[in-house]
């Protein structure tokens, strides 16, 4: 294979995978939404298909699993519909749920494996594993009597996660390796509620400009959206970004309350229709936190569904600026209905269209395999010629106007009002295999392991670290030469020109590992090109 067609392929995995995370992402609608529906679940309407799996159980040439057929049938029946209604097995349902709730039963730590080696990444403030004395560097060699440590096991790193996990108030023992113990350290730990925050990030990047980063739409990211803003404008915000990339959606109810934040009662912000649901509008209401101040909400191809419910109602009403490449455009609200044996189906139950009266839905007719090459064809399209570019993607016959009267368009995404396209720069490669190949956190966790009791002693708080932090030559002659012991190679003038951007990655991952989300973007925003763009 040539080193041009590794390269494609690589893309292409990477990009399959971003794009299975974005599609995987659902707009739930309230449970509100026609409860008559729970009713069906009485009727029996499936003769035919008892019968087929009967003919199949008793008759075909091999054993086969009823319960697997079963699942596999629901899936492909869903699919047949659209693109996002979905067969969510238990499993699956109950991560789906705690993603949604914003909370999980577990110990509160962020694992890493590199090398077979799996490594604590991070320690949650005040969770049971912190209050066990886990720190970040440790090496975890045993989780109760299961070795872990120099194992290349089935499932990866889930499975490690697997044995930590485990009900409320139950206890797990962990073997850990812990630089200046001569023998390793067991810690039992008690499990509890941890809370998954969906707002990873509320700073001031300069004195008038707030940033939040918002990662997803749950039950809790409203309020915490709230607490984000009212802590932003006792600093002094008069420029809001809102961050919402790589953002793949999920409570409609959480987006329709972020936007309630931004814009002046009485102000459409969504409606949902469909054949089966009336049509349901959803108006600003007073007392929002940011009504009046600047605000720019950065958005890219993975931004999706209540994303875009936001990014459309602050266009639609000329309330700010859409910064970015073109979103996902998935305009469809789904709604869970729970089955008998823990599992569940998320069925579309109707569309969403933003104030202008669009739905940005992207065109499923051609099925689900075309509905998702197109959106790969796109990306790729758009990182190998951003000029081309990501408006080529609007559906010009679809046009609508805004309160102030521009053109929108739907069928195809929310358009930016300024796009941000690719920089393509052959000086990038060194830098995206460091990240990919994962150089900088090999070392990181090198790093932790021997020295976290000196760093968290120079640097014991977040604000410290930011602001006096700096790789030091060892680490930077580290980084150069394990790079290198890969077969990764400086080119041209990546050093010269991008040496600043490792640093600062470097840094900011540092900061994540000892301190939290929000200590990483309080480093990593001095390096986001696209950010900066926004802020000039």
């Amino acid at each position: 294979m040539t080193e041009k067609k590794k390269y494609t392929f690589s893309i292409g995995v990477v990009l399959l995978a971003a794009a299975l995370g974005v599609l995987s992402g659902v707009l739930l609608a309230p449970h509100s939404v026609d409860d008559r529906a729970e009713s069906l679940f009485s009727t029996s309407h499936n003769e035919r298909l008892d019968a087929l799996m009967e003919i199949i159980g008793y008759c075909y040439v091999d054993t086969v699993d009823p319960d697997s057929l079963s699942m596999m049938a629901a899936q492909n029946l869903l699919s047949s519909l659209d693109p996002h209604s979905t067969y969510l097995a238990p499993k699956d349902f109950d991560m789906e749920v705690e993603m949604m709730q914003g909370r999980f039963d577990g110990i509160g730590v962020i694992l890493v494996e590199i090398n077979d080696t799996v490594y604590v990444s991070n320690v949650k403030p005040d969770s049971p594993a912190g209050r066990a004395g886990m720190a970040p560097g440790d090496v975890l060699l045993m989780v109760d009597t299961a070795k872990v440590a120099d194992v290349r096991r089935e499932g990866g790193l889930s499975s490690v996660v697997d044995l930590i996990r485990g009900p409320r108030h139950s206890t797990v023992t962990l073997t850990l390796d812990r630089k200046g113990c001569k023998k390793p350290v067991k810690v039992r730990v008690q499990r509890d509620v941890i809370h998954h925050a969906s707002v990873l990030a509320a700073l001031m990047i300069d004195k008038r400009t707030g940033y939040i980063r918002v990662a997803r739409f749950a039950e809790t990211t409203a309020s915490e959206f709230h607490n984000a803003l009212l802590q932003l404008n006792n600093e002094g915000m008069k420029h809001l970004v809102l961050d919402l990339r790589g953002n793949g959606g999920g409570s409609l109810e959480a987006a329709v309350k972020m936007a309630d934040e931004l814009l002046p009662a009485g102000d459409l912000i969504v409606y949902t229709q469909g054949a089966h649901s009336r049509r349901r509008n959803n108006y600003a209401t007073e007392g929002g936190l940011y009504e009046q101040g600047r605000l720019t909400i950065l958005i890219n191809e993975f931004s999706a569904s209540a994303s875009e419910v936001v990014s459309g109602a602050i266009q639609d009403n000329d309330r700010g600026l859409i910064a970015g490449r073109c979103s996902f455009g998935k305009g469809l609200v789904q709604r869970q209905f729970d089955l008998p044996e823990g599992d569940a189906v998320l069925l579309t139950i109707a569309r969403y269209y933003s104030p202008s009266g669009r739905c940005i839905q992207r065109p499923y007719d051609k099925g689900s395999d075309a509905y998702y090459m197109d959106y790969l064809n796109r990306i790729f399209s758009n990182y190998t010629s951003p000029d081309s570019l990501f408006n080529a993607t609007a559906d010009t016959s679809q046009w609508f106007l805004t309160k102030k009267g521009r053109k929108v368009y739907g069928g195809g995404g929310i358009q930016p009002d300024v796009t941000l396209p690719y920089v393509l720069d052959t000086n990038w490669a060194y830098y995206n295999r460091l990240v990919d190949e994962r150089v900088l956190e090999e070392v990181l966790h090198h790093q932790l392991h021997d020295h976290y009791a000196e760093l968290i002693a120079k640097y014991p708080t977040a604000e410290r670290f930011v602001a006096s932090y700096e790789v030091d030559t060892q680490t930077w002659n580290c980084i150069l030469n394990t790079a290198k012991a890969k077969g990764i190679q400086p080119n041209g003038g990546s050093l010269t020109k991008y040496g600043r951007h490792i640093r600062n990655r470097y840094k900011s991952l540092m900061a994540s590992s000892m301190f939290g989300d929000n200590a990483y973007y309080s480093v990593a925003v001095h390096s986001d090109n696209e950010l900066q763009k926004v802020i000039k």
